[in-house]
C-alpha cells in the first residue's frame, strides 16, 4: 500500500509541477509581487499625474506592495504611451492617461508609433475633471460674450493657449471659436502647468483648461472663470454660468483619466485590476479626495470604456474635419 500511495503521489506532483509551468509566472506568487510600474505621459502635477497618484497611493497601501508612478510626457502624451505599448505585458506596466494620446493622438499626421486598439488593453475608466474658461483679471471681459466681443473687436491682440498640439482642450477651444466665428491665434505649451504660467504671465488671454489646474488662482482673483463646459453647475464655483446659460451650445465632451495595459498581459491580470479599481467607488477616501481636488470620481468597467473610447474617437475626427485643425499640427 505504501508503494501505491507513494506512486500517486509522485503523479499527482507531476501533474502539479506541469500546470504550473503553463500558469503565467505572476501566478505562482501572490500578485503583485513587486512594484508595479505606472506611466503617466504628461508632467507632474496635471490632472493625470494628481489622480494617477491617488490610486496609487491607494491601492499601493491595499496591496501592501509600491505603485511607483512615472512621469514621462512630450508629444501630447504620446511617448509615455509609446512607453508602455512597447512594454513587457507581465502585469507590471500600466498606462495612466487622458483621452489625448489614446482617441486623438491617431487622427492626426504623422501618426504615433504606436495603436492603441493593437497595442493597449483599456482596463477602467477612473474619474473625470471638469473643465472651465478662464481669462487673465486684466481682461476686462465678465462673460464669455463680452470676451468674443473684445476679440471680434481687437484682432490679433488675444492669444489662446493649450496644454499642447492636439490636446482635448486644444481642439475644444477650436470648436467654441469655431462656433462663435472668432479667429484667435493658438500657443501650445507643454502641460496644462506650463499653460496656465503663460496666461499668469500675459502670454495668453483665453484658456480651457481643469478646474484643479486654475482654481487656486481664480479664488486669488488672478484669473477669471467666464464659464464651465459641464453641464451643470459646479460645487467649487456654484455662481459661475454654463455653456448653455452662457448663451452657447453644451460641447458634451468628457475629459476622463483611465487605466491601461499592454496587449497580452494575463486576462487574470486585467480582471484583478478592474475589480481593484471600480472598488474606488466605494472607497470613502479615495471620493473624498477627488473631491477636493475637483474631480469627479466616476468608474467605468472595461467593456464601457471601450465603447466610449469608440464613439469619442468618431467625435474628434469629425471636429478635426470640420476645423481643418489637422493641418495646423
Amino acid at each position: 500500500m505504501s508503494n501505491l500511495h507513494s506512486t500517486r503521489r509522485m503523479a499527482l506532483g507531476a501533474m502539479a509541477a506541469g500546470w504550473m509551468a503553463t500558469w503565467p509566472a505572476w501566478a505562482q506568487s501572490k500578485y503583485p509581487a513587486k512594484p508595479v510600474r505606472m506611466i503617466v505621459p504628461f508632467p507632474a502635477g496635471g490632472g493625470p499625474d494628481s489622480v494617477g497618484r491617488l490610486v496609487a497611493q491607494i491601492l499601493g497601501a491595499r496591496w501592501g506592495q509600491s505603485i511607483v508612478v512615472e512621469n514621462i510626457a512630450g508629444a501630447s502624451g504620446q511617448i509615455g504611451t509609446q512607453a508602455v505599448a512597447r512594454a513587457q505585458s507581465d502585469g507590471y506596466t500600466l498606462l495612466f492617461a487622458p483621452p489625448t494620446p489614446i482617441t486623438i493622438a491617431e487622427l492626426f499626421l504623422p501618426k504615433p508609433s504606436y495603436d492603441v486598439d493593437r497595442d493597449l488593453t483599456p482596463v477602467a475608466l477612473v474619474g473625470r475633471n471638469p473643465a472651465v474658461i478662464v481669462v487673465p483679471a486684466s481682461v476686462p471681459a465678465k462673460t464669455l460674450a463680452e470676451f468674443f466681443a473684445l476679440a471680434k473687436k481687437n484682432p490679433g491682440q488675444y492669444f489662446y493657449g493649450s496644454p499642447g498640439l492636439g490636446h482635448a482642450f486644444h481642439l475644444t477651444t477650436e470648436i467654441i471659436l469655431g462656433k462663435v466665428g472668432v479667429q484667435i491665434s493658438h500657443i501650445p505649451y507643454q502641460g496644462s502647468s506650463k499653460a496656465v504660467m503663460g496666461m499668469l504671465t500675459g502670454d495668453i488671454q483665453f484658456l480651457v483648461q481643469s478646474v484643479e489646474a486654475v482654481k487656486e488662482h481664480i479664488k486669488s482673483g488672478r484669473l477669471r472663470a467666464l464659464a464651465t463646459l459641464e453641464n451643470t453647475r459646479l460645487s467649487a464655483f456654484p455662481d459661475l454660468p454654463t455653456l448653455t446659460e452662457s448663451g452657447f451650445a453644451p460641447l458634451g465632451i468628457m475629459n476622463w483619466y483611465g487605466a491601461f495595459f499592454p496587449t497580452r498581459t494575463p486576462s487574470d491580470v486585467l480582471t484583478f485590476w478592474e475589480r481593484e479599481l471600480l472598488s474606488l467607488a466605494q472607497d470613502p477616501g479615495f471620493i473624498q479626495k477627488m473631491h477636493e481636488m475637483s474631480f469627479d470620481s466616476v468608474l467605468m468597467g472595461s467593456a464601457e470604456f471601450a465603447r466610449i473610447m469608440a464613439v469619442e474617437k468618431t467625435q474628434w475626427a469629425a471636429v478635426i474635419k470640420a476645423t481643418g485643425v489637422s493641418a495646423k499640427k
